[in-house]
């Protein structure tokens, strides 16, 4: 007579054949009366449906089979504890009974995060029966894990030698001054417009905070950045705005240049001269 060994091992040879098909190996099967009526893996990847774990394909399978949604005197054998969806769906198919394999400590909701099965305000209970062939499921779910994060670093190399490739190719390519947007400025576009809008605009505190002087760096940056890849036409307003910039930093200098002279000026004419009053030698009167 078939036991729950029988039926368990049912279950790993259906999460063999996930692996098989590049699903995380997990499987179940639904028991009826010494008969299998629902078997189920793993398959959402292949079915693109996020609900396709192993035990809700064993339960629709299982549905279909009874033409009934209520599993009353039905076991479930799994090899791995289900996750709160496929503990919700026990309950809501009346499972009288549930076998699992490994426990899952980051997602299981029979006991190992969460307890959703045999819940005290829930109505309805079953019979749990876990850990049995949890050594085996276990080391099943581990070595497929384990393949799956080599597979990942030796992509991941390949990927970084293909990346230094293209890295070394496009270190060949020359700069181009049609960019719109440059890494030294705040302003899309500033050094395609005219000489006076980029004076006006490296003369403001938006874009040069530290003053005006700092606008003069960026433009010199971008003109020697550019190079031979500026227009004729772009080259002459570019020096044109220095040109600009450079009257703006002079005027800059001489109203602070003037600002101290015109302090020193009130100080002084604030300044009262000192009288000092000097007392008239006193008479003595002489005696004869």
């Amino acid at each position: 007579m078939p036991t729950d060994l029988t039926y368990l091992r049912a279950a790993i040879a259906e999460a063999s054949d996930a692996e098989a098909n590049g699903e995380v190996p997990v499987g179940a099967v639904v028991v009826h009366e010494n008969k299998i009526i629902g078997r189920g893996q793993n398959r959402v990847l292949r079915d693109s449906d996020p609900t396709a774990h192993a035990e809700i394909v064993a339960l629709r399978e299982a549905g279909l089979a009874l033409k009934n949604y209520r599993l009353e005197d039905c076991t479930l054998y799994a090899t791995l504890e289900p996750c709160a969806m496929c503990a919700g769906a026990i309950l809501h198919a009346r499972l009288s009974r549930l076998v699992y394999a490994a426990p899952d400590p980051k997602a299981g909701a029979c006991g190992s995060v969460l307890s959703v099965l045999n819940h005290p305000q829930l109505n309805h209970k079953l019979d749990l029966l876990p850990g049995l062939l949890a050594e085996e499921c276990g080391t099943l779910l581990t070595n497929f894990f384990r393949k799956r994060r080599l597979e990942k670093s030796s992509a991941r190399i390949l990927g970084t030698e293909a990346l230094t490739q293209e890295a070394m190719m496009a270190t060949k390519k020359k700069w181009s001054a049609k960019v719109t947007t440059d890494s030294t400025h705040p302003d899309e576009g500033l050094f395609n417009q005219s000489a006076a809008t980029i004076a006006k605009a490296l003369a403001s505190k938006k874009v040069s905070p530290k003053g005006p002087a700092s606008g003069m760096r960026m433009l010199n940056f971008y003109i020697n950045r550019a190079g031979k890849n500026l227009s004729t036409p772009r080259q002459a307003e570019l020096e044109k705005a220095k040109t600009l910039l450079s009257e703006i930093i002079a005027k800059q200098k001489s109203k602070s240049l003037a600002k101290p002279a015109k302090k020193a000026t009130k100080k002084a004419a604030n300044k009262s001269p000192s009288k000092t009053r000097q007392k008239a030698p006193s008479k003595k009167s002489s005696t004869k």
